[in-house]
């Protein structure tokens, strides 16, 4: 299932939002707003490679995709136009190979084309030298090219490769200073990386952290980086949870529980397609069942807090609505423990039996 085929599901429940109360309206609908941006306007992310030629580039996508992307003597094979790297079944990336010597006529014709997520110097560790000074200069007249969007402008990244002899530290401190002697660099600047012992998962971090929201998700199942998709899912599952307390503390016995299974089944889908797996409502619907989560008791359960209401008036829809986001919450960390972080079914169990326990939204992951 791709991501759009859920296009005609959140059209159907904004339009069975505007059916409820108007005072819960748009709560809802910003609830859902993050989602769509996430699933429906999902795209890969846009990166802009400088620096010197023959540097960078292997390395930075290896570290990305934890795997050779290149064969020999590929690497260096540029022609200055932007070009899709994918990696089979979690997504691609658009990269465009802005290093020396690639004409900057032809480079900037393709960032007016295309507009960048965020720019990348990498370097070689002792490789401060003398050809730096040309690679800042080429720099500088790149990044002004693109025109900030929605005010700002893509930020950039310095990386440090791996090279021979000295400290890495200090090669890293060293590049850092030299991209701020140039002011047009230095406000663009958001940190300077060295891309070793582990600078892989940390690298998909930090580009994901200058990404539009849209570019995230793709990053996240490109890198198979557990933090960065367990940061993205914990998104879904506030919005889900929340949505689904407010819509089952309405009372409309019965009718809503379509509308909070249905949801509840497309932010399993979702966390899936989060880890890198494919989308599939059909088995969500069999994880949720796998889990032990009883359809039959949870109608039983938020029907008699709604019969509640002829004893205390507005409480049993108070606890109608919590039981119906209690079960999203624990539902979707059991998810994430099993699709993302590899917890067999029996543990995911009880995750989410014991996360039924406890107040959602409140407590940390």
């Amino acid at each position: 299932m791709k991501p759009s085929s859920f296009l005609p599901f959140y059209e159907k429940l904004e339009s069975l939002v505007h059916k409820l109360p108007q005072g819960i309206q748009d709560p809802i609908l910003r609830e859902i707003t993050p989602i769509k941006t996430l699933f429906l306007m999902q795209r890969p992310p846009h990166i802009v490679l400088v620096g010197p030629n023959g540097a960078g580039k292997s390395e930075l996508l290896t570290a990305l995709f934890g795997a050779e992307v290149f064969r020999p003597g590929e690497e260096n094979l540029n022609d200055g136009h932007w070009q899709t790297i994918g990696r089979a079944g979690r997504g691609s990336l658009r990269l465009l190979d802005a290093r020396r010597p690639i004409s900057l006529p032809l480079l900037r014709e393709e960032l007016m084309q295309e507009t960048p997520d965020l720019f990348i110097f990498a370097r070689p560790a002792g490789q401060i030298d003398d050809t730096l000074t040309a690679d800042l200069d080429h720099a500088v007249q790149l990044l002004p090219v693109v025109a900030p969007k929605d005010g700002t402008a893509p930020k950039l990244l310095g990386l440090l490769l791996p090279g021979a002899g000295g400290d890495a530290e200090t090669a890293r401190q060293e590049l850092h200073a030299a991209l701020h002697t140039r002011p047009e660099l230095s406000a663009r600047m958001v940190g300077t990386l060295a891309l070793s012992d582990g600078g892989g998962h940390r690298l998909a971090e930090l580009i994901a952290i200058e990404l539009p929201a849209e570019a995230q998700l793709e990053m996240a199942r490109l890198s198979a980086n557990r933090v960065l998709q367990k940061q993205i899912a914990q998104v879904v599952i506030k919005s889900v949870t929340a949505i689904c307390t407010a819509i089952g503390a309405q009372p409309i016995p019965l009718a809503d529980f379509p509308i909070l299974t249905s949801l509840q089944a497309t932010m399993v889908a979702g966390i899936m397609h989060i880890s890198g797996r494919e989308m599939s409502l059909k088995l969500a619907g069999e994880f949720i069942a796998a889990l032990g989560a009883n359809v039959g008791l949870g109608i039983a359960l938020r029907e008699g807090a709604r019969a509640a209401v002829k004893l205390l008036p507005g409480w049993g829809n108070a606890i109608s609505g919590a039981v119906a986001g209690a079960g999203t919450y624990s539902m979707g960390h059991a998810a994430v423990a099993y699709f993302i972080e590899g917890v067999s079914l029996t543990d995911a169990r009880g995750i989410f039996k014991k996360r039924k326990k406890e107040p959602p939204l409140l407590k940390e992951s």
